[in-house]
């Protein structure tokens, strides 16, 4: 179980990295623009080019939100301060508490679980919508993806290909989630989350079942159960 502590330890310690790192650029996008802003209201006319191109300021920051609440959600299971009810584990003996630990933790995984199938089958299906920025209309009338069409195709239509998005895309076709753009993209840390907490969550439960069923003594380690 050491490895798995330690594991769960520098996963934890990553997940804080880019919670810090996505904060850090929130901050600076959110001053940047709130600054161009005040400038446009003193008639300088490069603030509103400027601001034209960070069209994509206001998606990046409801983004980030999202992102930084779910990695906020994961890091309080990793340091066991979500919501819990501890008069039972306060009263109950030592081989009691990890029976408890055991069903609550089993109780979260399965439902972080369900919770994550159900999202990710929401953002599959938000994909499927391609919105016309991203599209072009192929040979027989059919409407095609900016990544899969040909790229002289793409130029015809007055379009540029987002090489960068498109490899990602790629990607994260190989695991089923083919996404129509990079906001649908950036959704999909909402169901990984949720199978993340629900295997730190398992693999909690299975600690503690060993420690009830072996009579080991328990490490009281905060953080790192």
């Amino acid at each position: 179980m050491n490895f798995v502590r330690k594991l769960d330890r520098n996963l934890a310690r990553g997940e804080a990295a880019i919670a810090s790192t996505v904060l850090l650029f929130m901050i600076v996008v959110a001053a940047t623009q709130a600054t161009l802003r005040n400038l446009t209201n003193l008639d300088v006319e490069w603030a509103n080019l400027v601001l034209e191109r960070m069209s994509w300021a206001d998606s990046f920051l409801q983004k980030g939100t999202l992102w930084l609440a779910f990695f906020g959600a994961s890091l309080s299971t990793y340091e066991e301060r979500h919501i819990a009810i501890d008069v039972l584990p306060r009263l109950a003996p030592p081989r009691g508490k990890q029976l408890l630990r055991a069903i609550v933790n089993t109780f979260g995984s399965v439902t972080c679980f369900y919770l994550g199938r159900v999202f990710w089958l929401s953002v599959l299906n938000n994909a499927q919508e391609i919105p016309l920025e991203y599209s072009v209309l192929g040979a027989s009338d059919q409407m095609i993806h900016v990544c899969d069409a040909p790229r002289d195709l793409v130029v015809d239509a007055g379009l540029s290909r987002p090489d960068l998005f498109c490899a990602v895309r790629d990607a994260l076709d190989v695991f089923g989630a083919q996404m129509s753009t990079p906001d649908v993209a950036l959704q999909l840390i909402v169901p990984a989350m949720f199978m993340f907490m629900a295997v730190r969550f398992i693999s909690r439960a299975i600690a503690a079942s060993v420690v009830f069923i072996t009579k080991q003594h328990p490490e009281e380690e905060g953080g790192e159960g």
